[in-house]
């Protein structure tokens, strides 16, 4: 008898610490990745369920797959990694937590807007010698470029679009969207996605950029600079933009937040592959079109032709005056 109830007291026992340990596993897992809802209205969607969540000032857990859909007027918090990580999403978002591993957080951004910054990790005297090499090995001469142009540089400094070897560093953020693969050591940057097309502004470190059509072929964007990527193309090459756009991109609201700022030229997915199989390092740009460019040389030639036919007008309203007079003197006489 005694050994029955000690047997039920073991069960007992071990069934009480089982559940223990999921309430516990459970409040870690909630206390290191949330989110906090500033304003508006968030869909959070787990396991093919989903929650609308609109008390401004609540903070919520999060888990691995978990997708959040923002609104109208809507600006979200989600803290990963016990607020190491920040990613600040805001109206009309699609929002997916992929990994959130120790190690690594994996998301995906699959439209809309959101700024992030990442907690940078230490870096060892190996690595810094290595980025170094890097940097200088990115380099080239502007009248490389220029001659690629056309001999005309876009606004801003331009950098050769190389692989670089710090693709073999697991990356301990990465953000993938429709159109880009983004990956992160520690640094604060914008995205921006909408349809094909995936646009970064990076406010400080360095952020790679990379085509999911070319995953290893991959360019660095440090601070003040933006880049694109377009299904199609290889990312653009990154242009530096003032202080005045920085901020716009930062605080705007929504995809449409790089609508008043130059991207610099990319280069066909083909062209960057046939490069990858022969080594070769210097990038053959498409003849893209600029449609500001166009733009403003046709409402240039318009006003060029509104001229001519004014002139023409008044030549012929001018001439019609002199037919009449000559008319009224023939009249006279």
């Amino acid at each position: 008898m005694q050994l029955i109830l000690s047997k039920n007291k073991l069960v007992w026992l071990i069934g009480t610490v089982c559940v223990g340990l999921f309430f516990l596993q459970n409040i870690a897992i909630g206390a290191q990745n949330s989110l906090e809802l500033h304003s508006g209205i968030v869909k959070l969607i787990r396991n093919g369920k989903s929650m609308i969540l609109q008390k401004a000032g609540e903070t919520y857990s999060l888990l691995a797959n978990d997708r959040l859909q923002t609104g109208k007027d809507t600006q979200v918090s989600v803290y990963l990694k016990n607020r190491d990580n920040t990613v600040k999403l805001f109206s009309h978002s699609f929002f997916k937590l992929d990994d959130l591993s120790e190690g690594e957080n994996s998301v995906a951004l699959l439209t809309g807007k959101s700024n992030f910054s990442v907690k940078p990790l230490p870096e060892s005297s190996g690595d810094e010698k290595e980025v170094n090499q890097n940097e200088e090995n990115k380099k080239v001469p502007e009248n490389t470029l220029t001659a690629k142009l056309g001999g005309k540089l876009i606004k801003g400094k331009l950098t050769k679009l190389v692989r670089t070897k710090q693709r073999s560093k697991k990356k301990r953020f990465n953000v993938r969207t429709v159109s880009a693969i983004v990956g992160v050591r520690g640094t604060d940057f914008v995205i921006a996605t909408s349809g094909d097309s995936t646009n970064l502004l990076a406010l400080s470190g360095e952020v790679t950029l990379a085509s999911p059509e070319v995953p290893d072929y991959e360019i660095p964007v440090v601070a003040n600079e933006i880049s694109h990527v377009r299904e199609g193309s290889g990312p653009s090459v990154p242009v530096t933009v003032s202080v005045e756009e920085r901020e716009s991109i930062a605080k705007a609201d929504g995809a449409g937040s790089f609508q008043e700022v130059e991207f610099g030229p990319s280069e066909p997915i083909g062209f960057i592959k046939e490069r990858l199989k022969s080594e070769d390092q210097t990038p053959r740009f498409d003849e893209e079109s600029d449609t500001k460019g166009e733009l403003l040389d046709r409402l240039d030639l318009l006003e060029d032709l509104e001229t001519i036919v004014e002139n023409a007008e008044n030549a012929i309203d001018a001439a019609t005056g002199k037919t009449l007079n000559l008319s009224m003197t023939f009249t006279n006489r």
